[in-house]
């Protein structure tokens, strides 16, 4: 029988044969015990509860005696643990925010106690404390808004402060308390990422100054064949099924094929538990906003060798916005198996689907044609109410890990990714507005337009890492390969409408919609990449740590186009055996502190960025700098960071017209961007989770005009969640503040308006609240306050020179079951 022994009940031979055993046992012999038992790795899947009930479960996986004295437990909580951890990383995790700390006396039995002092590392009798809230790579049940570790700059897992870049991390916990219920809003939260909303169902993230096209999951990167296509993919993506999302910023060398120097988004899987646990939770909030979910995991055979894992989730709502309404469903199956003790393998499915009617393309036009601003309000809709936008995904993987000798593992994954878009745009156009309030209605003239979008994608990544010897010290290595193809179908057809609205501000979003659609072209996307990369942790010294390595590229995209007219086009760009390398260095100035530096190249080719020749322009060039200083604090519980960036950059693409309704692109040269960012993650004080931020960032061609001017030159963000002590323990109380400085943009010369006007945002601050309450140790019920102070703000500037209205004050409330 395996239990949580209570002190308080104990019987005194059960103490005295305790004492005795402390007294008399062999000093080395108990120790190689101990140190025994701490380095057993297994497998926790212990939910959210009562701390009795968490050591208890602990108890039984571990088969351990916990000796605890009723008070010390009493009322406590634990934010349960999920993923594979040696013993004493496990129960630390378990006592993260009781302020309690655990001794192991012998190899199967262990004390807990509440320190005098800070008794971290403390030894009696060669017994061991373990007070570590230390953290893993899975956040799913730690309880944290930090990670303990990051494979996101190298391949390699690096504690954050190891890492010689800029990484940020939402955990489980941060997507919990704060209600990030899609991608677009963990990124909203993202210390360093603007959010731009592009139309009602896309968005566009930002980082140091550039779009974020770099897309992974579970570390495997996704390969765009148009830009866009991709990042509207994964901009709708349902956070339910995710671990975490890792942000890399700055110009990704290593981990990322062909890519913007901004960031790379990283979203990992949560992964099945060899403990049944799940939950079920449903939500209702503004606009008729109703959600729900279950999420079911654990063991398929006795001992748990197949393990699978569920989570589905429906939503269904209607908008601010008059018109807009939709559905979202998501679904996610895994199945795990160890076929022996050095060899896993798994498969796994996930389905998205964003359904929308009243969809708009871009939204509200910015100007009149006399240059004046427009001004609508919140509520209205460019859209035609019989527009729509439906969008479906599909991703399925397969992989195998095998450890072998000396701590070596490889690792091979092979993944599909299916995207299907059908959306009918129609609704007031982007160009402006008649000074008698009339404006042009469809896509064209007197057009209303369906998109059907066809997307495939098959990639395959090997790695093998591991250790090795050199010059008497131990060091890191990754070696590995990686293929994607993307293919990618547009059609368009074409149907006759309206071809003008009297009054945009006073009009029924119901014009004449087209009898038939007639199809107008085609284009055929082939993109195709392979990837070699290596890198190495060089550890010369016990204080100085080198990351070397490189990547190697080749890069194929093709594009074929044809219409109505018979028109035919064909046009391609090839890169072979491009090399990009990385270096990084990190130096220990003492327990707490490490100072670093990185640099790596910026290669991106541009095939879908034409030139006025047809042509696509020349790959994106450049360097990307970055020094810094990272902290790590309280048991490795609280992360800090401060980073210098700099950017070079060449060929930067700028989008012009020709004057007949279509756009080319003009290389630009000598482009620079400076900046500063700060960041801050974890618990700072008991109880207490936050994730800040701090940014800021300009961008300037070689002629010092400034680049990127819709982008804000500063941003703070900062999310909190505090867990009241004692009697209110069962309380949490939190909230969320975005602020960012003024942006501005300016309409393309494509767009008929009198003068030279700018459309500018002024500086802006949103602020959330967040209250959670433990009605039991399975029940609880969380309440969400979005735009507390409801600020009229822009959540998208500049999309075909719209803007995009950002939603008012909302509410969501959530009672969520576990078990």
């Amino acid at each position: 029988m395996h239990y949580v022994t209570d002190t308080s009940h104990c019987g005194l031979p059960t103490l005295l044969s305790l004492a005795i055993a402390l007294a008399v046992a062999p000093p080395v012999a108990l120790a190689a015990e101990v140190a025994a038992t701490q380095q057993q790795v297994l497998r926790f899947d212990i939910p959210a509860q009562s701390l009795d009930a968490a050591l208890s479960a602990f108890s039984a996986v571990t088969r351990t005696q916990v000796l605890v004295p009723a008070e010390l437990t009493r009322n406590q909580l634990s934010p349960g643990i999920s993923g594979s951890y040696a013993q004493t990383e496990a129960l630390s995790r378990l006592l993260a925010g009781t302020g309690l700390a655990a001794r192991f006396v012998d190899g199967d039995t262990v004390t807990l106690e509440r320190p005098a002092g800070d008794q971290n590392d403390a030894v009696q009798l060669g017994a061991t404390t373990v007070s570590g809230q230390s953290l893993g790579i899975t956040t799913e049940g730690s309880g944290s808004y930090t990670t303990g570790q990051t494979a996101a700059a190298t391949r390699l897992p690096l504690t954050l402060r190891e890492t010689p870049q800029s990484v940020s991390v939402i955990t489980r916990q941060q997507m919990d308390d704060q209600g990030l219920q899609n991608i677009s809003d963990v990124l909203q939260q993202t210390p360093g990422i603007k959010v731009n909303q592009e139309n009602s169902e896309g968005y566009t993230f930002y980082a140091r100054g550039f779009e974020v096209q770099n897309f992974q999951v579970d570390g495997i990167s996704s390969l765009s064949s148009d830009g866009g296509t991709l990042r509207d993919n994964y901009s709708i993506g349902n956070s339910l099924i995710y671990d975490r999302v890792e942000v890399l910023k700055g110009a990704t060398g290593l981990v990322n094929g062909a890519g913007y120097p901004s960031a790379v988004i990283n979203m990992v899987r949560k992964r099945p538990t060899s403990e049944f646990k799940g939950h079920a939770a449903i939500g209702a909030g503004s606009w008729d906003k109703y959600r729900s979910e279950v999420d079911i995991s654990g063991p398929l055979t006795e001992g748990g060798a197949v393990r699978g894992r569920m989570v589905a989730g429906t939503e269904e709502h209607q908008s601010y916005i008059d018109h807009l309404k939709g559905e979202q469903n998501v679904f996610y199956g895994i199945l795990e198996a160890d076929l022996s003790d050095d060899t896993t393998v798994a498969v796994g499915y996930d389905l998205q689907k964003n359904y929308n009617d009243g969809s708009t393309t871009g939204s509200l036009p910015a100007f009149f044609a006399d240059g004046r601003e427009a001004r609508f309000s919140r509520s209205s809709n460019a859209a035609d109410k019989w527009a729509y936008r439906n969008q479906d995904t599909q991703r399925a993987f397969a992989e195998v890990e095998q450890t072998l000798a000396n701590d070596w593992s490889i690792k091979a994954v092979v993944s599909t990714r299916q995207y299907k878009s059908r959306e009918l745009i129609s609704g007031i156009n982007s160009q402006a507005i008649n000074t008698d309030n009339s404006a042009v209605h469809g896509f064209l003239w007197g057009e209303s337009s369906k998109f059907n979008v066809d997307s495939s994608e098959k990639s395959f990544d090997a790695q093998a890492k591991g250790p090795y010897q050199l010059f008497g010290r131990s060091h890191d290595l990754v070696l590995g390969y990686g293929y994607n193809r993307t293919d990618t179908v547009t059609r368009r057809y074409d149907g006759l409408t309206d071809e003008l609205i009297d009054d945009v501000f006073n009009w029924d979003n119901n014009a004449t919609k087209p009898a038939r659609f007639d199809w107008w072209n085609r284009f055929n996307i082939d993109a195709r990449q392979k990837i070699a990369y290596m890198a190495t942790v060089l550890k010369p010294t016990g204080r100085l740590s080198l990351v070397l390595g490189a990547r190697v590229t080749d890069y194929q995209w093709q594009i074929e186009t044809l219409n109505a007219l018979g028109s035919r086009g064909k046009f391609q760009s090839t890169v072979s055996g491009e090399v990009t390398p990385y270096v990084g260095a990190t130096f220990v100035l003492d327990d707490h502190h490490s100072v670093y530096a990185s640099y790596t190249d910026i290669f991106k080719p541009q095939a879908y960025s034409r030139g006025i020749d047809g042509k696509p322009i020349d790959p994106l060039t450049g360097e990307s700098y970055e020094v810094g200083i990272k902290g790590e604090y309280f048991d490795s519980r609280l992360n800090a960071s401060l980073a210098l960036f700099e950017l070079h950059q060449d060929n930067v693409a700028d989008e012009r017209s020709d004057g007949n309704g279509d756009s080319y692109n003009v290389p630009i040269q000598g482009v620079k961007t400076r900046g500063v960012e700060l960041e801050m993650s974890g618990e700072p004080v008991e109880r207490l989770q936050v994730q800040a931020g701090y940014v800021y960032q300009e961008s300037h061609d070689a002629d010092g005009k400034r680049e990127s001017t819709d982008q804000p030159q500063h941003m703070l963000k900062l999310a909190g969640n505090y867990r009241l002590p004692g009697d209110w323990q069962r309380l949490t109380v939190g909230g969320n503040l975005q602020w960012q400085s003024s942006t501005y943009f300016v309409p393309g010369d494509w767009y008929s308006v009198v003068g030279d006007p700018k459309f500018e945002q002024k500086a802006y601050t949103l602020v959330g609240l967040v209250a959670g309450y433990d009605f039991s140790t399975q029940l609880k019920g969380t309440l969400n306050i979005n735009n507390l102070f409801d600020k009229h703000y822009y959540s998208g500037l500049g999309n075909y020179d719209t803007v995009y209205w950002g939603a008012p004050r909302n509410l969501m409330a959530t009672v969520k079951y576990s078990f």
